[in-house]
């Protein structure tokens, strides 16, 4: 008793207030209790007048004003659809248990009751929001991180509303995670047979760990097979999941050496034979009615396209890839330029026979690694020296800087396209990381097959929103209402039942390419990809200079810019800026490359499609990795990035075969493979192009010496 009373007293002590500060005395964060009554009071502190409805609930829950927290969250659970209520839900379930004076108990009972009687599609979302995407250990951090980082005795009233809103997730979260964890699991045991210590023997002795998810209470019937085939061991269970709830056998296959498997992990080596034997066992099952189809994004797209690199099975009818990935086109590098990120990937795939989150989510690590790569000029092929780990498949890479025969036994090549003859629907975004691999395969199937019956789906949409359902706002921009689809659980499904079942197609396809054009709220359909566009917009670079701009001209001249580049500053970064994120800023960095502006638009345009290049220059080197972006300068001052290309000048005509500059002569290079992008431009509008040289730490540094920092076997 004495102690609860020395612990309260020394909480109203630890905080003053100032007018709008406060003033905060730090206090250790193993003391939960005591963390818990300063965020009560930090709370009371705030002004909460202007705030939206939840984050007024998230206030009233940290004051313990729990009546009002619950009212508040019932009124904004009604006002929200059922299938985004998820966290919502969790924040009902908690007030109800803080009102009662057994939270534990209650908030068990009460969630239990609430999954049991949800419908299959509601718990399987509740699955993917709160397990497989499981955001706890994050909110903790955020938290912590945030508290920890305050170094002032004075904190304003915006770090204090962001500080309640932080501890608000992470006290809600990690006091309930074990909870609804066990209760989501049970109830899949309820509702599903799953069957996940398969193992399936290939040709070459290798093995293949699977997956098979039946419904229970469901016709005995033969049934059609939806195969995930992925390397991402226990991440595809509720895919499997919604499979078998839609009236199919759900399947996953893992890369060999993945889960049960005892093979040698091999990423992206042998889905091109693997696959194929996959789909072989499973229409020879005695559940099987011969009918296979396939979907999956990112590495378990790129699965889809290689089940298919010698010939496609006569049971697998039709595929569904989106964003995916195509190795040595647009993973590891980017027209052959090799970016970093999949150095840390290969860790989180290859270190345990599921996958290795702590590794992967060591941010730490990483950024020191690629920081201190960056400040010392170590050669780019001794990335794992300074990382004290070896990384084999990032050395393999590295082995490979051109489009050789390395990555052209992974997926389709030429003709090989020729003999793909099933419906597929592809299914990509204007921000998809994947973009390129997803639009190599569309475009390299339509050049060898006349008229394929292949559809294509893209919008505004990112690497991970592209294969679920989009949220309202992509990195600051707010998405038109008609861009707000459910791609996984409506349009893949709709097209499994029109290709397996004989029902209506997706009536979101009307034609072979369908894209939502953005600031429209309408969706457009063509032909062909040709076909998107009725005119060309063409501009020309120029050296007559304004305000921190080129001009950039709709006539032809001869004028010429110059730029210049110091491999040895890495104090500086160049190209930094040409990933899209936000897409709108209200400046951009003009001190950062090459940049061109337009006159105003005098009309009204719809930008579709890619924009394409010609350069002309003279450099002193013998290579470049250059880069080009588009912009959508808008009439209130903004900029919204519309499209980039980044590449490696020596491969910009033959990605097989590098063709080095002659140093200090002129020379052309050509690009035509830039982001693919759908959008209004309003009147008063202007474009705006930087041009750049690529050197910063998220990618390999080209120094124009035309070799290759190929490690020695």
């Amino acid at each position: 008793m004495k102690k609860s009373v020395l612990i309260l007293l020394l909480i109203a002590n630890s905080i003053t207030y100032f007018g709008q500060e406060i003033s905060l005395k730090k206090i250790d964060l193993s003391d939960s209790v005591a963390i818990e009554q300063q965020m009560k009071q930090i709370a009371g502190f705030c002004d909460t007048e202007n705030l939206s409805e939840i984050d007024v609930f998230k206030f009233q829950l940290i004051r313990g004003d729990y009546e009002d927290a619950l009212i508040t969250i019932k009124k904004r659970i009604k006002e929200t659809p059922t299938d985004q209520r998820q966290y919502l839900d969790v924040y009902r379930h908690y007030v109800e248990a803080k009102l009662s004076k057994n939270f534990k108990d209650v908030f068990k009972k009460s969630y239990k009751n609430y999954v049991e009687n949800s419908d299959d599609i509601q718990v399987i979302n509740l699955d993917k929001a709160l397990i497989l995407r499981d955001p706890t250990d994050y909110y903790i951090s955020n938290f912590n991180t945030t508290y920890g980082n305050i170094k002032s005795e004075k904190i304003s009233q915006a770090t204090s509303k962001d500080l309640v809103k932080k501890y608000f997730l992470s006290t809600v979260f990690s006091s309930t995670r074990a909870i609804y964890f066990e209760e989501i699991k049970q109830d899949h045991k309820r509702r599903y047979i799953v069957n996940d210590r398969i193992v399936i023997p290939m040709k070459d002795g290798a093995e293949v760990s699977m997956v098979i998810v039946k419904r229970k209470g469901k016709s005995t019937t033969k049934k059609s097979a939806i195969l995930v085939s992925s390397i991402y061991a226990g991440t595809n269970e509720v895919s499997a999941m919604l499979s078998a709830s839609k009236g199919y056998i759900g399947v996953i296959a893992n890369t060999r050496g993945k889960r049960w498997s005892k093979s040698d992990i091999k990423p992206l080596e042998y889905e091109n034979t693997d696959v194929y034997e996959v789909i072989d066992w499973i229409s020879k099952q005695a559940w099987s009615n011969q009918k296979v189809a396939m979907f999956g994004g990112s590495y378990n797209g790129f699965t889809q396209w290689a089940s298919m690199k010698h010939k496609v099975h006569p049971a697998l009818k039709t595929i569904v890839p989106m964003v995916a990935i195509a190795p040595g086109i647009d993973y590891p590098m980017e027209n052959n330029v090799l970016h970093n990120y999949s150095y840390s990937w290969n860790f989180y795939v290859t270190n345990n026979k599921f996958l290795d989150y702590k590794a992967s989510n060591d941010i730490n690590r990483w950024n020191s690694l690629k920081n201190t790569w960056y400040k010392t000029g170590v050669a780019f092929n001794k990335l794992d020296s300074l990382d004290g780990q070896v990384n084999t498949l990032w050395n393999s890479y590295m082995q490979h800087p051109s489009y050789d025969k390395y990555w052209k036994k992974m997926i389709p090549y030429k003709q090989e396209f020729a003999k793909i003859d099933i419906p597929i629907l592809t299914i990509t975004g204007y921000y998809d990381d994947s973009q390129r691999g997803a639009m190599y395969y569309f475009s390299e199937h339509h050049k060898y097959v006349k008229n394929p019956n292949h559809y294509l789906l893209v919008g505004p949409y990112d690497h991970w929103t592209a294969q679920s359902k989009p949220e309202e706002s992509l990195r600051n921009y707010k998405l038109d209402k008609s861009a707000l689809i459910n791609i996984e659980e409506d349009i893949i499904y709709q097209w499994f039942d029109y290709v397996l079942k004989g029902k209506a197609k997706p009536s979101i396809l009307k034609d072979k390419v369908n894209f939502q054009v953005m600031g429209t709220n309408t969706w457009m359909h063509k032909p062909s990809l040709n076909a998107m566009t009725n005119d060309t917009l063409q501009f020309h670079l120029s050296s007559e200079k304004g305000n921190d701009f080129y001009a950039l001209k709709t006539k032809a001249n001869n004028s010429e810019v110059s730029m210049s580049i110091d491999f040895k500053d890495r104090k500086t970064m160049n190209n930094i800026d040409y990933y899209p994120w936000p897409l709108e800023r209200d400046q951009i960095n003009k001190k950062d490359g090459l940049i061109f502006k337009s006159e105003a638009l005098k009309e009204d345009i719809i930008i579709n499609g890619s924009f394409l290049g010609n350069l002309e220059f003279s450099i002193n080197k013998k290579d470049v990795d250059y880069s080009v972006i588009l912009y959508q300068l808008t009439p209130e001052g903004n900029y919204f990035h519309l499209s980039y290309y980044i590449g490696r000048a020596s491969y910009a005509k033959d990605r097989e075969q590098r063709n080095l500059l002659t140093p200090n002569q002129t020379t052309q290079i050509s690009f035509d493979n830039s982001k693919l992008i759908s959008k209004k431009l309003q009147k008063g509008s202007q474009i705006v192009i930087v041009v750049n040289v690529n050197k910063n730490n998220n990618a390999q540094i080209n120094y124009g010496t035309g070799r290759d920092e190929i490690p020695k076997a």
